[in-house]
């Protein structure tokens, strides 16, 4: 009976040393970290044909920087490359993953390769593409950079979504690139920057570009500190603020973000930034870096008080659009509808114009802890389009538009685009130098209406004769309304389309006649210019 629970005793032990040395080893396994992935995103857009101030094409030069970039020495990181907008007009999910995960030195082939065949086409699917990198990543770490010449034009957005990255804490960092921006559009992709915590940078050369994903390539080996703010309940804040050694600042740093750093003893100063410009009641503590990795920082620090807009059509949320913060008469911020901002105390008028017939405006005042949403009611209006359609051939006239009511100038539309307007009655008018029109209307309370209007037309045809009687070749002509009005170029041999009138031709460029004649509704008219000479 000893001899046998010896045995089991010795088994027990073996099998419990199997147990531990199977543990370590996969423990030793699981810490053996890879350097941080990265997975860049170009945008193909059509936009990516125009020029930098170079004169250089943007996708040119893109190219170019990234078949260097891929080159470096990545130090054991897997690179991939995803590319959007490149294949099909008007496509939202025209996004490709062309490079998956691979050692960067069997990427750079197929990459190059691949660069040769971009041809920038569509639309800007950002939203799309950062969902579909993120399943790319299979449990991974590491960054997301993202190279775009515009912002997002699917039904999407970005900044929202990464606010929800930052929530569900994933690991996965993007970095933005701004590639030959105008500065509206810079806006739009530092607001997706800052909601992943990170730097915005903007590129308007090949040096710029080449400089902003050197430097975002170089920050995954530096020793950095990363901050985690919170407030009194424990909820995650975004914060930003300085370290400073001997009273001299030597960093900006921010939560949700890599701050590299060197190693050292800091004062770190920092708070909750308000869209005024100000850091909040900042909170200032001794920091101490380390020597390598990582240094985690976790703090409390004050919440400012806070607002968001809600704007309502009969009771409906709709987009509405920029709201601007006036303080005194002065501007002193300006928001997106639907983002939730941190403001300094005090007394705020804010403005917000959604549409030409909702001009609005609510003050309110702002004490610590404070956390409001204003509501705008707007005047219920419509998008409405007119297509005014010849009815004797189906020709589209792309003229401007107006609508009247009691005698009174109301709205100006566009032919291809419409506008938004008050439902009632309204008389349409085409506004054109030689074609008159105009109907009465009704404008219903439907959200989108597109109506197809018929206008009374005729069709002209101009022939150019020789003297002797043969054929001239097609040349332009002037058109005009009326017996002496000059106004506007046509060639001929090709049928015009006309709403009934009287008309004036002149040839171009030749001894002819000017010619003055009525043109009815369901007629086909040919006239022929003849050269004197």
């Amino acid at each position: 009976m000893s001899v046998s629970r010896k045995s089991n005793r010795y088994q027990l032990l073996f099998i419990i040393s199997l147990f531990f040395l199977f543990l370590f080893s996969g423990k030793i396994i699981s810490q053996e970290e890879k350097a941080p992935a990265i997975y860049v995103i170009l945008d193909g857009s059509g936009s990516m044909w125009q020029k930098l101030a170079d004169g250089s094409f943007k996708i040119a030069t893109a190219k170019k920087v990234l078949e260097n970039f891929v080159q470096r020495d990545f130090s054991g990181q897997e690179l991939a490359f995803r590319v959007y907008g490149h294949r099909r007009k008007g496509d939202c999910r025209d996004s490709e993953l062309v490079i998956p995960f691979s050692a960067a030195d069997q990427a750079i082939a197929p990459l190059q390769q691949f660069l040769k065949t971009v041809n920038p086409t569509g639309k800007t699917p950002i939203s799309y593409s950062l969902r579909e990198a993120l399943k790319d990543f299979q449990g991974r770490e590491g960054k997301i950079i993202l190279i775009s010449d515009g912002v997002e034009t699917c039904d999407g957005d970005p900044c929202a979504l990464l606010r929800e990255w930052q929530k569900m804490n994933i690991r996965i960092k993007v970095h933005v690139v701004g590639f030959g921006l105008d500065e509206k559009s810079k806006d739009a992709l530092r607001c997706i920057a800052d909601a992943a915590g990170t730097p915005y940078r903007d590129a308007g050369s090949a040096n710029e570009l080449a400089e902003s994903l050197s430097t975002i390539h170089e920050e995954s080996a530096s020793v950095a500190l990363k901050i985690i703010a919170s407030n009194t309940a424990g909820d995650r804040l975004k914060v930003k603020g300085t370290l400073s050694q001997n009273g001299t600042e030597k960093y900006q740093v921010m939560s949700f973000a890599r701050n590299v750093v060197e190693p050292g003893e800091y004062s770190m100063t920092i708070g909750v930034e308000t869209a005024n410009g100000n850091l909040y009641q900042p909170v200032t503590q001794t920091v101490l870096v380390r020597e390598s990795g990582e240094t985690t920082v976790q703090l409390t620090v004050p919440e400012p008080p806070s607002v968001v807009t809600t704007f309502l059509d009969n009771e409906k949320k709709v987009a509405g659009g920029i709201v601007t913060a006036f303080q005194e008469g002065e501007k002193v911020f300006h928001f997106r509808w639907k983002d939730r901002v941190y403001l300094d105390e005090g007394e705020y008028t804010f403005h917000a114009e959604p549409n030409a017939e909702n001009k609005l405006s609510k003050t309110e005042s702002f004490a610590a802890g404070e956390h409001k949403e204003l509501v705008f009611e707007l005047r219920h209006t419509v998008r409405v389009k007119f297509r005014l359609l010849a009815d004797i051939n189906g020709d589209l006239f792309r003229e401007h538009q107006e609508l009247w009511q009691d005698g009174e100038l109301k709205y100006k539309l566009h032919h291809a685009n419409g506008g938004r307007v008050l439902p009632g009655d309204y008389q349409l008018k085409m506004i054109s130098s030689i074609n008159a029109f105009s109907t009465n209307v009704t404008i219903s309370e439907e959200e989108r209406q597109d109506m197809d209007i018929d206008v009374p037309a005729g069709q002209l045809t101009i022939i150019y004769e020789k003297a002797d009687g043969s054929r001239e070749a097609d040349k332009r002509y002037f058109i005009g309304a009326g017996s002496e009005k000059r106004c506007c170029t046509k060639q001929s041999g090709r049928h015009v389309t006309l709403t009934p009138g009287t008309y004036n031709i002149q040839g171009w460029k030749g001894n002819y006649d000017p010619v003055v004649f009525e043109l009815k509704a369901g007629e086909e008219k040919t006239i022929v210019l003849k050269d004197k000479s």
